[in-house]
């Protein structure tokens, strides 16, 4: 009876623990599993929070885009009869523009659903669809020149993102600085000081620091000339002949000019230069300039280009970019104050394309760009080789912030 009973009481304490032993399994089970779902909703916060703010950086750079588009298309258009105006505070322009798609609380067409505000409404949006509440406060947002073919938009913004259940809240404060690249608009100098028929798209000069280049000296005489060098003596009609001994050369007078490695006995007519290394220094089938009174031969082919583009180039005294969506002429002290970077920048006026578009020029003023516009009248120089180009396309330079220093074109200006 006594071991019945035992066996009874053994049978019900098995089966008790292990009732219990399948109630802490199932205990640690469901928290487990409540620790992989908090675990994965915190995870999910974190990306979405992560995503966000490495977007914010891509939209502001397309949304600035569009809106220093709009604000140009607003001062580059004339209106009634009117000339195109300047704006007042181009960066309070912008600022507005990507916030509100608003100029001077005016609706712009361009700026629907592209604002920076309407951006924010969608991530909030897409929040909601994942089970989270977000809430994005723009604590500051600003628009400065960074350098001169770049802007800088500042922006601090406070997030909050927390899960709709209460697992778990974000709550962080973010800074991005945006760098938003100029290149490829259109420079509001142009509409602005020509009626709204000038243009010119912002590209960056390819030949900064190598404008042109002196490969030899020498003596010579018979002024200059711009031409394609060759050293077949046979066939040297309207070209630069590179020669041993020019004076052993018949019909010399047909070619553009010479250069000879030995003295030239026989008199000539056309440019010349004599230096004894002309044929290892001076390659075959290039443009070159040939300078006989100076006793030069330079490569200016890059200067030509650069001319000819109106590409853009920084400049210590040319206005930036927002100084130029305001119409001035000259970096203000609002701008320059923001940044230790050079942000004017300065590109050669293409006299001969405004002509061609039925704008009057003015043939003797310099080509750089916020000069030729304005009414300053500083003294300006033509340059050896591009006075032979073409005798419309009017070039100039002048001396003001060195500008023929940093064009390597001192040795090169001619009245």
């Amino acid at each position: 009876m006594r071991k019945g009973v035992m066996f009874s009481f053994i049978m019900i304490f098995i089966t008790l623990s292990i009732l219990g032993l399948i109630a802490l399994q199932n205990s640690l089970v469901s928290h487990r599993r409540e620790d992989i779902f908090i675990e994965t909703r915190i995870n999910s916060m974190n990306n979405m929070y992560k995503s966000m703010v490495k977007d914010v950086d891509k939209s502001l750079k397309i949304i600035t885009r569009r809106a220093i588009s709009v604000a140009f298309s607003n001062v580059s258009v004339s209106e009634g009869g009117q000339p195109p105006q300047p704006l007042d505070e181009a960066n309070e322009t912008l600022v507005e523009l990507i916030l509100d798609g608003t100029l001077e609380g005016s609706s712009e067409p361009l700026m629907e659903n592209a604002t920076f505000t309407y951006w924010i409404n969608k991530m909030k949006e897409l929040s909601m669809l994942r089970g989270f509440d977000m809430d994005v406060n723009i604590n500051l947002l600003e628009v400065k020149p960074y350098d001169y073919l770049n802007l800088l938009v500042k922006t601090e913004l406070n997030i909050s993102i927390s899960d709709k259940q209460g697992v778990a809240e974000i709550n962080r404060l973010v800074y991005v600085n945006s760098i938003v690249s100029l290149e490829g608009l259109e420079d509001p100098l142009y509409p602005l000081y020509t009626s709204g028929f000038g243009s010119n798209l912002i590209r960056k000069s390819p030949y900064i620091g190598n404008y042109t280049q002196l490969l030899l000296s020498g003596s010579g005489g018979n002024s200059h000339v711009y031409g394609t060098t060759t050293n077949d003596a046979g066939n040297f009609d309207d070209k630069i002949l590179i020669t041993y001994n020019a004076s052993e050369i018949t019909g010399l007078s047909n070619a553009l000019g010479v250069i000879s490695e030995a003295g030239i006995v026989t008199p000539v007519s056309i440019p010349y230069l004599v230096n004894s290394s002309a044929l290892s220094l001076i390659q075959n089938d290039i443009n070159i300039l040939l300078d006989g009174d100076g006793g030069y031969v330079w490569f200016i082919d890059n200067f030509i280009h650069d001319t000819e583009n109106s590409y853009y180039h920084p400049s210590e005294s040319g206005p930036s970019y927002l100084d130029r969506l305001e119409g001035k002429f000259v970096t203000q002290d609002k701008y320059k104050s923001q940044t230790n970077n050079t942000i004017g920048l300065e590109s050669f006026v293409n006299k001969l394309d405004l002509y061609f578009t039925g704008i009057s020029i003015v043939e003797e003023k310099t080509n750089i760009d916020y000069i030729y516009f304005s009414s300053n009248y500083p003294t300006s120089k033509k340059v050896k080789g591009l006075d032979l180009q073409d005798p419309d396309t009017y070039f100039r330079i002048d001396n003001e912030d060195g500008h023929q220093q940093v064009y390597n074109v001192t040795d090169l200006v001619t009245s």
